[in-house]
C-alpha cells in the first residue's frame, strides 16, 4: 500500500470514530412490546378521563421494562412498570396514580418519580392524586445534559473536521503539502 492509502484509511477511521462517540450517547432505548392484558384500574381511569378531554390519546396501559439485577453471582429478574403513557404534540408523557395528600414533599415519591422518568424515557409525568382529584405536569432537567442545539453544534464541528481532514488529505494527495 501506498504512503496515500494509509492516510486515507486513518482519515476515514478517524472520523468515523469520531462519530460514533458522538452519536451512541443520545441513542433512546426500544419501547417494550404493547401489554393489552391489564385495563385500566378505577383511579387510573379518573386520571385518563381528565387528560383524555385536555386531547391526549392512549399510548400504552401497563408499560413495563424487564430488569436483570445480579447480587453475589445470582440474578433476579423482575419487570418494572409504570401505570400508563398517554401522547400529545409528539411528546410522550408517563401517568403516576398516587393516593394521600401533599405526596411531592415525599423524598422516596420524588425518587421514585425521577427513576420513571429515567426508565421509560418519556417528555415528562403526569402526577394524579387520587384524593384532590388534581393533576399535574412534572418534568426533570439536568445540568450534565446536552440539549438539542449543542448536540447540533458538536455535529455540525465534526462535520467542518471532517471536511478539513479530506481536504488536508486532498492536498498531500496532490503534492502540493508534504
Amino acid at each position: 500500500m501506498r504512503r496515500q492509502d494509509y492516510l486515507w484509511l486513518l482519515l476515514l477511521s478517524g472520523s468515523y470514530l469520531l462519530f460514533y462517540l458522538f452519536n451512541r450517547k443520545g441513542k433512546k432505548r426500544k419501547k417494550p412490546a404493547r401489554r393489552v392484558d391489564r385495563p385500566l384500574t378505577r383511579r387510573e381511569q379518573k386520571a385518563w378521563h381528565e387528560l383524555q378531554s385536555s386531547g391526549f390519546s392512549l399510548a400504552e396501559i401497563h408499560p413495563a421494562l424487564p430488569v436483570t439485577m445480579t447480587v453475589g453471582g445470582k440474578e433476579k429478574s423482575f419487570n418494572y412498570e409504570g401505570n400508563f403513557i398517554v401522547t400529545r404534540g409528539g411528546k410522550t408523557y408517563l401517568v403516576k396514580v398516587v393516593r394521600g395528600e401533599g405526596p411531592l414533599h415525599w423524598p422516596t415519591l420524588r425518587r421514585e418519580l425521577l427513576l420513571d422518568h429515567l426508565f421509560f424515557q418519556t417528555d415528562g409525568i403526569f402526577f394524579y392524586q387520587e384524593q384532590k382529584g388534581q393533576l399535574q405536569e412534572i418534568s426533570f432537567s439536568f445540568q450534565g445534559e446536552a440539549g438539542p442545539r449543542e448536540r447540533l453544534l458538536r455535529r455540525a464541528a465534526l462535520l467542518v473536521i471532517s471536511l478539513g481532514a479530506i481536504y488536508l488529505g486532498y492536498l498531500i494527495l496532490k503534492g502540493v503539502i508534504l
